[in-house]
């Protein structure tokens, strides 16, 4: 046997010490991957790559065709034993000709009718995970297309809010039926309802708001004024500038200043300041005159010029109407306005009637959380 110089072996070892090493990282990395990847949807891992059966009706031919893919604008089938593939161009004839077996659905129907999310949801689980992959074929194959969001919205109402997550993260939403943002929206708001702030905010950065997909336009910034007042300024901003870029010029100054008030909720001031000298003051009668007060206000605000903020945002309260979506948090800088220049009593009036006024408001909880720390009112010797 031929031993190598020792200084050649101790060499050798280190490299085998260093390879070993790597080789057990890369296994533990993938060993780990494949366990968060469970956790997250064991339920797509189970039944997302399974092959979908689907008949097809050949002038009078009657075949059954194993589908395993979708992809450039054509289904994938596997040939019969496995020995090959066939692509098909999808086309209105061919989708005719397609028939899924949904003999599942009444059966599902009538449990989720019933309130049995969870029967539902087992019966549901392994016949809609496999569609999943074919769910841009157009929505003429609507027995394809039907069990899928039926799957999310019955998650969504057995809280399932993570797997409903992870579904809808695999649609490609802006190129399929506006009924999938329908279902996305729903999670959404679930999510704010249980402020999940975040998974929320995640949710508003997948919805498309191009073209037909404008109706997802008012959605999107009703959860926007939630995630504002939860102090989310820095997934608002890019809601905001995205929703900009899409609107008809005469909603463009509105979605304007609201970008520019989230950017001075953030401490942009330096970056807001341009675009809110560049606007033209509305008219006293104008619904934006009010909005706009409330963002010159909330700048000087900002600056811990909260004289000058009470005045802007006072002028801009008195000219709002209480059916203004912004009249709440307004009401709430007035208040904090008020409790710094130590005038707790206005304070406490103002924050009151947000939580009077407006009991469904996201703002009422901070109104809520601000009058606790205010100074008790003194009793004087009558009471």
């Amino acid at each position: 046997m031929i031993f190598a110089p020792v200084k050649n072996r101790r060499t050798m070892m280190k490299r085998m010490s260093t390879f070993l090493l790597s080789a057990i990282l890369l296994t533990t990395a993938i060993a780990h991957s494949t366990a968060t990847a469970q956790e997250v949807n064991p339920y797509w891992i189970e039944y997302g790559n399974e092959p979908v059966l689907m008949q097809q009706n050949n002038n009078g031919v009657r075949q059954t065709l194993k589908f395993v893919a979708y992809k450039d604008n054509m289904l994938v089938a596997e040939l019969d034993g496995g020995v090959g593939e066939i692509s098909l161009p999808v086309s209105e004839s061919m989708v005719q000709s397609l028939r899924l077996d949904n003999s599942f659905m009444p059966e599902i129907n009538r449990m989720i009718n019933n309130g049995n999310y969870t029967g539902a949801l087992t019966l549901l689980r392994p016949k809609a995970y496999p569609l999943i992959k074919f769910h841009t074929v157009p929505e003429s194959l609507t027995q394809l297309h039907v069990p899928i969001r039926t799957l999310i919205d019955t998650l969504i109402k057995e809280n399932e809010l993570n797997e409903a997550h992870d579904i809808v993260n695999r649609i490609q939403l802006n190129q399929v039926s506006l009924k999938y943002s329908e279902s996305a929206i729903a999670l959404m708001n679930a999510y704010l309802a249980q402020e999940n702030f975040d998974a929320a905010a995640q949710i508003t950065k997948i919805l498309p708001v191009d073209g037909q997909y404008s109706a997802n336009i008012r959605p999107i910034v009703d959860a926007a004024d939630a995630l504002r007042a939860a102090g989310k300024y820095k997934d608002v901003i890019p809601l905001y500038q995205q929703i900009e870029s899409v609107v008809p010029e005469d909603v463009k100054k509105n979605v304007k200043m609201w970008l520019a008030y989230s950017l001075v909720l953030d401490n942009r001031v330096e970056e807001a300041t341009p675009m809110i000298d560049s606007l033209e003051e509305p008219e006293p009668n104008e619904r934006l005159f009010s909005l706009y007060k409330l963002l010159q206000g909330s700048r000087e605000h900002r600056n811990e010029n909260y004289g000058k903020a009470l005045d802007l945002l006072t002028r801009g309260f008195v000219r709002a109407q209480t059916s203004y979506v912004w009249v709440p948090e307004m009401l709430y800088l007035i208040g904090d306005c008020y409790a710094r220049s130590e005038d707790y009593i206005a304070a406490r009036n103002v924050w009151t009637e947000i939580v009077t006024l407006y009991p469904e408001s996201p703002w009422t909880q901070l109104a809520d959380t601000a009058l606790a720390k205010l100074p008790q009112p003194e009793q004087t010797e009558d009471e």
